[in-house]
């Protein structure tokens, strides 16, 4: 009976994980090379990290949301409070 060769399975034969650390500029020389050669040869991690890149390219363009009017109204009950007798006493004071 002939031996056929095992094909690997999808998640070694796909980049996964190293993809995100490839596109954050996270990986070393020689990993960076089997991803640039995997991606070289495969249309469909290639397709991944081109939509990665997009959505990086996204994020950096976009505005820093502001904080919510929750958020505020949160921080200024916290900031009405009377002080803390215990924070007096951190600082030096009885």
């Amino acid at each position: 009976m002939p031996v056929r060769p095992v094909e690997p399975a999808v998640e070694e034969h796909h980049l996964g994980d190293r993809l995100s650390s490839f596109l954050d500029g996270e990986l070393g020389h020689d990993s960076r090379e089997r991803v640039l050669a995997h991606l070289a040869t495969c249309p469909q991690c290639k397709a991944e990290a081109d939509e990665g890149r997009s959505v990086k390219h996204l994020l950096t363009r976009a505005d820093t949301p502001g904080p919510s009017s929750a958020l505020m109204a949160r921080l200024m009950a916290v900031g009405s409070l009377p002080e803390d007798s215990s924070a007096g006493f951190a600082q030096g004071g009885r």
